[in-house]
């Protein structure tokens, strides 16, 4: 529990928020992480989503061409491996409730 309470801290701190809104349902250059659907990922599982975040989405591989923006590795660079585990955690809790 930890883990999560720290990934939203993570969540809400960085880029994330800035494309994924507030409340983590969606915005005009991120999709909603609530709905258990992920746009990018074939199951949503916690490795999925870890391996996204450290990854990023390059701007040709967006599906949604309502999303402009890329989805950019580690949250710019920034974001540590522990911290990409804790917003993994943070997102899969949101999207596994």
């Amino acid at each position: 529990m930890a883990m999560v309470t720290m990934g939203d801290s993570l969540f809400h701190a960085s880029s994330c928020v800035r494309c994924h809104g507030p409340d983590a349902k969606g915005r005009q250059n991120g999709p909603d992480l609530t709905s258990g659907h992920f746009m990018h990922l074939p199951t949503g599982s916690y490795d999925e989503i870890v391996k996204i975040i450290t990854n990023g989405v390059p701007a040709d591989s967006i599906k949604d061409p309502s999303h402009r923006l890329p989805m950019r590795a580690r949250g710019g660079g920034s974001l540590t491996d522990d911290q990409i585990k804790a917003i993994a955690a943070y997102v899969y809790k949101l999207s596994h409730t």
